[in-house]
């Protein structure tokens, strides 16, 4: 091992579920960025050490967990890594009911909310490390890797996907459901993976009721967005579920 490498997990928690036809027209567009926005803003706030950002890829968090930097309980009781990602899954569909909830919007990004979906990539291997402003690039092989698997032949859209080698450091809870499968990749060849599909009845709440300012926040986001992308109060993010303003947006 190269003296510049070290030994890591990476997570890449990925929001899909909109495709280009729902998006209209402007409205939709707008909205539906900022639905994804605060989707990703609720994940971001879980994402705690002994995680850590590398960095933000459009609709997707790229997170990693140095093996050095493993708390003593997550060594000792591999369930604990495993019931942190599943919180992932309980954060971001409990946030996605708390949106369908706060709005009665009937634009394509708003109605169609409940059509968006988070999966997991998980992968255990080295990779190098050079901080880039505020965050941490990290390149190798296995960083590929876990990129790579982001396209799988998975049918189902909510779960997590680790390899084999990240799948021997944890457990998870026994209410989801686990198979294991083989994904190929044109450069890396056959890649052994295990999947596991979250009971969600089991981890989200049947009914998510958001709070008086939760809900004012959203209304007000929903209603001015437009103003605010074009005074550049909110960035305008390019998601991979979205064509871009300069798109067919009429």
């Amino acid at each position: 091992m190269k003296s510049s490498e070290r030994e890591m997990f990476f997570f890449i928690a990925d929001i899909s579920g909109y495709t280009n036809y729902m998006i209209q027209n402007q409205m939709d567009y707008t909205h539906g960025t900022l639905i994804v926005m605060q989707l990703l803003e609720a994940l971001i706030k879980e994402v705690k050490i002994p995680l850590e950002i590398a960095k933000l890829e459009g609709d997707a968090i790229f997170m990693y967990l140095l093996k050095e930097n493993m708390p003593k309980e997550y060594r000792d009781n591999p369930l604990q890594l495993g019931k942190k990602l599943i919180q992932l899954f309980n954060v971001f569909y409990t946030k996605l009911g708390e949106l369908e909830n706060s709005t009665d919007c009937k634009c394509g990004g708003c109605s169609n909310i409940h059509q968006l979906k988070l999966k997991i990539v998980a992968h255990f291997g080295k990779a190098t490390i050079d901080k880039i402003g505020t965050f941490q690039e990290l390149s190798g092989v296995d960083v590929i890797i876990a990129h790579r698997l982001l396209k799988n032949s998975i049918k189902e859209k909510c779960y997590l996907l680790m390899t084999d080698p990240l799948f021997k450091q944890l457990s998870l809870p026994p209410e989801g459901r686990l198979i294991e499968s083989t994904e190929e990749d044109k450069d890396l060849g056959k890649i052994q993976v295990h999947v596991y599909f979250p009971i969600l009845e089991k981890i989200v709440p049947q009914e998510v009721k958001p709070s008086f300012f939760n809900k004012l926040k959203l209304t007000m986001l929903l209603h001015f967005g437009n103003l605010l992308f074009k005074l550049h109060v909110i960035k305008e993010p390019h998601f991979h579920n979205f064509p871009t303003t300069k798109d067919k947006i009429p």
